[in-house]
């Protein structure tokens, strides 16, 4: 009887899931707007798989580190603190959901200050409320206030720090690892009267909440060097 019972929750069409691709929207989604601010040399940091090249207006270097490229377009490889190119080169800094991954955000930083020109804009997403997930690390979250703090101790003015993603984003990513953490009966039943709702909401919701957002998007600008 056990057997059977454990064969049932294994199974895939009785045991629901939730993906990723079904929680967050796609990255052109998610730039909205400020695709339009993507133009000039684009420093795409610690670009992973994401393919931002059709989002860019100009010319985009991919840089990340050894280990995680699994972009078979990177031009740099090289850890974030430590990137070889001259003071001021680029235009737009973008970094997307990475700093989370660093030991050393303040230095990383003070890098993207360095290889960004007087003017240039910094593009920087970071988690608030979600789950520990390692790449192969994972050190640290930001509220707002943490994040514009953070880039304007390093020569950057705050333009905005938004929420990003709907409300159903936040809660679907917490709840779907909590349920996956084991089959027991009560989180199959809770999979399937939660995961339909939640995957349509994640779709179509526009509701935000500030103090609970998945991640904040954070856009400055590098203030000109005090001579």
């Amino acid at each position: 009887m056990k057997a059977i019972l454990r064969a049932i929750l294994n199974s895939k069409q009785l045991n629901p899931s939730l993906d990723t691709s079904e929680i967050f929207p796609s990255l052109e989604d998610e730039l909205g707007s400020c695709r339009q601010l993507l133009k000039g040399r684009v420093l795409n940091a610690g670009a992973g798989n994401r393919d931002l090249s059709a989002c860019v207006d100009g010319e985009l270097t991919n840089q990340d580190i050894p280990q995680g490229l699994h972009n078979s377009n990177i031009h740099i490889s090289s850890p974030l603190h430590l990137i070889p190119r001259e003071d001021g080169y680029f235009d737009v800094i973008f970094c997307n959901a990475v700093l989370e991954h660093v030991e050393n955000p303040d230095v990383v930083v003070e890098e993207f200050s360095r290889v960004c020109r007087a003017g240039g804009l910094l593009y920087l997403a970071v988690p608030f409320l979600q789950p520990e997930h390692k790449d192969p690390t994972d050190f640290q979250r930001y509220t707002a206030d943490g994040l514009a703090a953070l880039v304007e101790s390093h020569g950057f003015a705050v333009e905005k720090v938004e929420p990003l993603h709907n409300i159903y984003t936040t809660l679907s990513w917490i709840i779907t690892t909590w349920l996956s953490q084991d089959q027991r009966p009560r989180n199959l039943i809770l999979k399937w009267m939660l995961y339909p709702a939640l995957r349509y909401l994640c779709r179509h919701s526009k509701e935000q909440v500030f103090a609970a957002a998945s991640a904040y998007r954070l856009i400055a600008r590098r203030k000109p060097s005090i001579q």
